[in-house]
């Protein structure tokens, strides 16, 4: 049987944009994203699908290496697609399986874009195995529930509808002279140290783990040369105290990073950087502002999540729940004590 979507691998970034097909699209199915990834060593591959000789999805797939030469493939909140058809699935997944042949890959797993939340019958058939909520949790998978705010309001309209002590938060900072600078292009590179060393300390703090230091390192290279990648840094009398990064992509501010100092606590500067970077993004003429993973449901939960998934939601806005994990599995046995060893892991 003929196929009925063709999968061309793109080479740059003319080729691949996933935005065309959803401006809301996460950033992680972004080129630069992959870009990122390919720095760290994971090999990256993406696809523009064509539906007679029409694009109507992209996504990246990235290669994670496991033991014994194995590997697994993941495409982070994708593949970005028009149409979830059962058709679409039964491709994508004989194309991946063609992938994963070549990388000797255990599993592939998606969570498609924008999220099937209700499957059809036909669609169940074809989406794969459901992962494990337990197995979910890794430095390089993405959250199944983010928090987000909608920030097309006026934003005296966004004050009056956060919680009343977060506006007291945000003009307390102010009067104590709380100053916000936003950093970009070249002089992001001059940060660096210092945002790494409260990336540190607020991992300490928090007891979660870091990516590699280069990983970062990459980042802020790559934001010298692009506009949109924002470093927002909170100082009091020239110490500072916060600096969070924030991704601007297609309609949405991403804020993947964010890190702070135990100095002055009582100042509140953590709630005015934010408000600063979503004056940024309405000045931007973006639509929402993602404060990223929170815990939501009894299902996914993350040791010491609570205190920022409640500080995250001060601000107004609503969760976002992304599709479900699906797993297409090449290699039974080797999968299977993968998600032994996660299972034992979250006991």
């Amino acid at each position: 049987m003929i196929d009925k979507f063709e999968f061309q691998e793109a080479e740059n970034a003319e080729d691949y944009n996933p935005l065309l097909i959803s401006k809301d699209s996460y950033f992680t199915q972004s080129f630069l994203y992959g870009e990122w990834q390919k720095q760290m060593g994971h090999k990256v591959k993406r696809f523009k699908v064509l539906e007679n000789q029409k694009p109507v999805g992209f996504f990246q797939v990235i290669t994670y290496s496991l033991p014994f030469g194995k590997s697994y493939l993941y495409v982070p909140h994708g593949p970005v697609i028009k149409n979830t058809s059962a058709d679409f699935l039964k491709d994508f997944s004989k194309k991946m399986t063609a992938v994963a042949q070549e990388e000797n890959a255990v599993f592939l797993r998606y969570d498609i874009y924008p999220p099937i939340k209700k499957p059809s019958t036909f669609q169940e058939k074809m989406l794969g195995k459901k992962a494990p909520f337990y197995s979910y949790h890794s430095a390089f998978f993405q959250s199944k529930f983010d928090w987000v705010l909608d920030i097309q309001k006026s934003e005296e309209e966004l004050l009056a509808e956060m919680h009343q002590k977060t506006r007291y938060n945000i003009r307390l900072a102010e009067r104590k002279g709380v100053r916000v600078e936003i950093i970009k292009g070249k002089d992001l590179n001059k940060y660096f140290d210092v945002f790494y060393t409260l990336m540190q300390e607020t991992a300490e703090r928090g007891k979660f783990g870091l990516h590699p230091k280069r990983y970062y390192e990459n980042i802020f290279e790559d934001g010298a040369k692009n506009e949109n990648i924002n470093l927002f840094v909170g100082k009091f009398q020239n110490e500072i105290l916060v600096t969070n990064l924030v991704v601007f992509y297609g309609e949405t501010a991403f804020y993947p990073f964010g890190a702070s100092s135990q100095n002055y606590r009582n100042l509140m500067v953590p709630y005015l950087v934010h408000w600063k970077a979503i004056e940024e993004a309405k000045q931007r003429g973006l639509k929402y502002y993602n404060f990223g993973a929170i815990d939501a449901g009894e299902k996914i939960t993350h040791e010491n999540w609570s205190g920022i998934s409640a500080f995250k939601k001060k601000f107004g806005g609503e969760v976002l729940e992304y599709s479900d994990f699906y797993d297409f599995v090449f290699k039974s046995l080797w999968y299977n004590l993968y998600n032994l060893r996660k299972r034992i892991k979250s006991l």
